[in-house]
């Protein structure tokens, strides 16, 4: 017998009628009448008696109805104690999916899980200006990006790093040679990036920092993941921009070289709403995530 059982039963005493009750439980009629087909059958007892176009509750039925509300009820208690200990729950997950490796976030989830077995994980791919609005709307419970909302008290946020973008190159580049470049020797080059709605704050300060030292960028191609962009560098089909940390993840073929004057800083965050500061599930993930970030320094 499972608690579902229970909550069948239970609604089908209430409704005296199993078409009612199905519509109630979001549940097609023929699955609700097996189920109380099998609980009737476990117990060895008959709960129901036809009553006109509905059932009632036998003399049996009506006894089991009280222990069935018991039952559900104590059930209810332990749910409630568990999620107000962090035992059980859901955490939903927004993360900027340019920034998943630097921000850690596998190493973090893993760990979560760990801690955590019957917690429900979600993660749900997000802009970092996404997250904001999700975070507002209950649809995410922490949210990783590369930028820290604007100031509102209806938000916490941790910076978690600091790092410069820089170039990545074919090995067989002109100027793979070089230590270090300035913008103006990136004039006229082909630059390789993502769709702007992955990250458009990144991607508009990338363009600013660029202009402001006025070469011209030639926009060669748009692509969504930035393992199929390294493979179209390494091939010596463009440039593209990573943060530094990219740099000891790069293929064979391709290389980062940091450019000195262009001044444009990745900062990895978490966000929450202040709301849920005391929440147990929130706190753990949050707490996971500083030691994280905290050890690989």
């Amino acid at each position: 017998m499972e608690l579902r059982h229970l909550r069948y039963f239970i609604a089908v005493a209430e409704a005296e009628h199993f078409g009612r009750a199905a519509e109630q439980l979001h549940v097609s009629q023929s699955p609700l009448s097996r189920q109380i087909a099998q609980l009737e059958e476990e117990i060895g007892v008959e709960l129901f008696v036809p009553s006109g176009r509905g059932v009632k509750l036998s003399a049996a039925g009506r006894s089991f109805l009280e222990g069935a509300r018991a039952t559900l009820a104590r059930a209810a208690l332990a749910d409630a104690r568990a999620t107000a200990q962090g035992r059980i729950g859901t955490v939903v997950v927004g993360f900027d999916g340019a920034l998943a490796d630097t921000l850690l976030l596998p190493e973090i989830m893993q760990t979560f899980r760990a801690r955590h077995p019957r917690v429900e994980v979600r993660l749900r791919p997000l802009s970092s200006e996404e997250q904001v609005a999700a975070l507002r709307d209950g649809k995410i419970s922490v949210g990783y990006g590369y930028h820290s909302p604007e100031d509102n008290p209806l938000f916490r946020f941790r910076v978690l790093y600091r790092e410069r973008v820089g170039v990545v190159m074919s090995k067989s580049h002109r100027l793979a040679a070089r230590r270090s470049l300035r913008v103006a020797d990136l004039k006229q080059e082909r630059f390789l990036w993502p769709p702007r709605n992955e990250g458009p704050r990144l991607h508009d300060d990338i363009i600013a920092a660029f202009r402001a030292r006025d070469p011209t960028l030639d926009l060669a191609h748009e692509e969504v993941s930035s393992d199929v962009i390294l493979m179209l560098v390494a091939s010596g089909e463009g440039l593209s921009l990573f943060p530094e940390s990219a740099a000891s993840t790069l293929l064979a073929g391709v290389v980062f070289k940091r450019v000195r004057d262009l001044d444009v800083v990745v900062l990895g965050r978490s966000v929450w709403r202040a709301m849920d500061d005391k929440d147990p599930l929130v706190r753990s993930l949050l707490e996971i995530t500083n030691s994280v970030h905290g050890s690989s320094r």
